[in-house]
Parts: structure tokens; sequence; C-alpha cells
């Protein structure tokens, strides 16, 4: 019988600050702090690491530092033997792209430049990339942050839409982000090569529009020692009603100190 990890806690990468009345009846919005970066706060999307309009040395004129920049999957993946071998491949990302480094790395799971860049059904599932889609389980991803060392990680999710009605594929999501979600973590925990830098693990919350498959997925993630969590499906073609039920829902399922992620 295989022995039972025991996971150690995750370090607490937010605090939390005031909260600011929105109005009656509706939720108090958010303020805190996550890794030096007063929220709420956008992340700066780039492609392939690199920001969409700007030169780099132009966004840091315009951006003070620290800011999170968030390098989607689909775009590291294709870089990962080339920074592995790279001269400063120590260094992991920052060494590869310099223009990162004084900054923050959030690597996500699902590409906001794409309509649907995670692609579901399989045992895994698939992200578009420049050279086609690939298959990023928990292993993939793991190996990847290896060479990396990003510091933050959206744990692998399969992207439900909140128009998709199947319970099916709904509960499966759920489920299969609950069980990639461990098995990053207790890697995380027995191998050296991960444990030797920090980095923190987001949990996936998915469920399309079933509020009580998102409530339990918010149940199970916050049993595990993360850091925080990324909310899927949303951001398709959704009514914003809709969406504002699934986050209503997210928001008082999630336990407040975490961050959240859209």
């Amino acid at each position: 019988e295989k022995d039972k990890i025991i996971l150690p806690a995750a370090k607490s990468i937010f605090s939390l600050g005031s909260t600011a009345p929105v109005g009656e009846g509706k939720p108090a919005a958010r303020t805190g702090e996550l890794l030096g970066i007063e929220t709420p706060a956008f992340t700066a999307l780039t492609s392939r690491a690199f920001p969409l309009s700007l030169r780099p040395e132009m966004l840091d004129r315009v951006l003070t530092s620290p800011r999170l920049n968030e390098l989607p999957v689909g775009d590291v993946l294709i870089r990962q033997e080339r920074v592995q071998t790279c001269p400063n491949a120590a260094e992991g990302y920052r060494g590869f792209w310099p223009h990162l480094r004084g900054n923050l790395a959030y690597c996500s799971f699902r590409n906001p430049r794409q309509s649907m860049s995670v692609i579901g059904g399989d045992a895994i599932c698939s992200v578009e990339t420049a050279g086609g889609r690939r298959k990023v389980g928990p292993k993939e991803l793991l190996e990847l942050q290896r060479v990396l060392q990003m510091d933050i990680v959206a744990a692998p999710a399969e992207e439900v839409p909140l128009g998709v009605s199947g319970n099916r594929r709904t509960t499966r999501a759920a489920s299969r982000a609950a069980d990639w979600l461990k098995e990053i973590l207790e890697t995380k925990a027995t191998d050296p090569a991960l444990s030797s830098f920090d980095w923190h693990v987001l949990a996936g919350i998915q469920g399309a529009g079933d509020l009580k498959v998102r409530k339990k997925a918010c149940e199970a993630a916050a049993a595990l020692p993360v850091s925080g969590f990324w909310i899927g499906g949303l951001g398709y073609d959704e009514e914003l009603l809709v969406r504002g039920q699934v986050l209503q829902t997210v928001a008082a399922a999630l336990p407040p100190p975490l961050p959240r992620f859209l």
C-alpha cells in the first residue's frame, strides 16, 4: 500500500486588507496585497513572454514594479527546451527572459487571448500553442516548472463555459481538477527539484453554471494546502447575470484569506 503523503501548509502570499461596502445587499469589495502587489489588480498579459503592445523597457516606465506578468502555459511550453539549455538555465524563466526580472511570473492554464485555449475530453487536457495542440497534465506541468521556476502556477483544469449544460462534463471537470491538484501538491512536497525554490499553486475551480458543483469544487480545493484559486469557465459568451451568480457563489464558498484569480 502506498504511504500517505502529508502535505505541508502552503506559504501565505496574500494579506487581506479592508473590505469596502459596494451597496446594500451586495458583497464587499476586497482589497489586499499579493506578494507586494496591491490588489485588486490586473495581471500584465504576455504573448510568448513579451508584452502585448509595448516594448519591455517602455512597459517598465509606465507600470511600477513589482507587477504580475501572466504567461499562458501554451506560450511557455514550446520554449521549455530552449530555457533548459540556455546559459542561465539555473535562473529559470528569468535567465531566458531577462526583461522579466524584478517582477513576478504567473503561469496561467488558460490563455485569455484565445476564445478556447483548453480542450478537454481525453485523459488529460490539451492546450493551444503556436505549434499546435499539446497535452498538458500534472506531469507535463511539473516538468515545465522544474525548468522555468515560475512564481505562481495555476493547476490544470478542463475549461467548461457556463453555457454547457451537460452534468457529466461539468462534474468530470471539477473532479479531475481536484485529482490533478492533489497530484501536483504531492509531487511538489516530495520532489527535491521542486522544493528547492519558492513557488505557489492555485487550485482551479470549475463547474460551469452548476452552483452545487461549484460549491463542492470550492470545498475540495479549500481542503488542500493551496495558495489561492483561479476561477475557470468565465469570460466566454455567458450573460452577465449568470456570471455574477457564479462569482457570488464561489466567493462565498472560498476561504477569505486566500486570493482569487479570474
